[in-house]
């Protein structure tokens, strides 16, 4: 049997020329289609960012606020270490005003929990790891934060109107012990942090309501002052 496939109507040169014009429209459609896209990603991935540094410079204000707050921590620790071996010899001690803990601010991490999987990806490796190195090192200093407060309050408890029982002494020179510590690791975060946020190009930021700092201008104001 004899094929003979369909000849163009007006030619295959002009035929060719209809296909090419088709391919061409069909390139340029797919080429801008990734054009859109890839704009959409790069604007999803700068509001990100921007949303993260906001995070992340809260979070670095916070933690400069603790820090600020070393020397007092450690007069406080000097004052209660002699207060419970006083109390432990049988004395009791008069002091001023009742013991308050310091006042914590919970840090942030909502933003980077809930950033797209997507919106990550499309980040430069090395930023994304910057990212996540940065958020490491805050989620330590959180669970930190968290084991220095229980510490605190444990002593906050403390009644040292009547002679401390044995068990308490000991439970207090532990806390003591452990807040000493936590203390002393305190430098290497900074130290982490600064190295970590500095590539980012975030810096603390001041973003605390006027009714925030009134509450941690008057907490640093009775954890500095004296005891005894």
């Amino acid at each position: 049997m004899d094929v003979r496939l369909p000849k163009p109507l007006h030619g295959w040169r002009a035929f060719a020329g209809e296909v090419g014009v088709i391919v061409l429209g069909v390139l340029i459609a797919l080429g801008a289609q990734e054009l859109v896209q890839d704009l959409q990603w790069r604007s999803e991935v700068k509001e990100t960012r921007q949303a993260l540094d906001a995070e992340l410079a809260h979070n670095l204000a916070f933690f400069n606020y603790g820090m600020s707050l070393r020397p007092c921590a450690r007069s406080r620790l000097n004052e209660l270490e002699l207060i419970v071996d006083r109390e432990k010899d049988g004395k009791t001690v008069s002091i001023k005003r009742d013991f308050s803990p310091p006042l914590n601010e919970n840090l942030r991490f909502a933003v980077w929990d809930s950033a797209s999987g997507e919106a990550k990806s499309h980040m430069p490796l090395r930023v994304k790891l910057q990212y996540a190195m940065l958020y490491d090192v805050f989620h330590g200093y959180q669970r930190l934060s968290e084991a220095g407060i229980h510490e605190w309050n444990e002593l906050a408890d403390l009644d040292v109107s009547a002679p401390l029982s044995g068990s308490d002494a000991h439970n207090a020179k532990i806390a003591i012990k452990h807040l000493r510590f936590l203390d002393s690791v305190l430098p290497g975060y900074a130290s982490l942090l600064q190295r970590s946020a500095r590539p980012l190009h975030i810096r603390p930021t001041n973003d605390v309501d006027q009714t925030n700092r009134d509450l941690l201008d008057k907490s640093r104001s009775a954890f500095c002052s004296p005891l005894i």
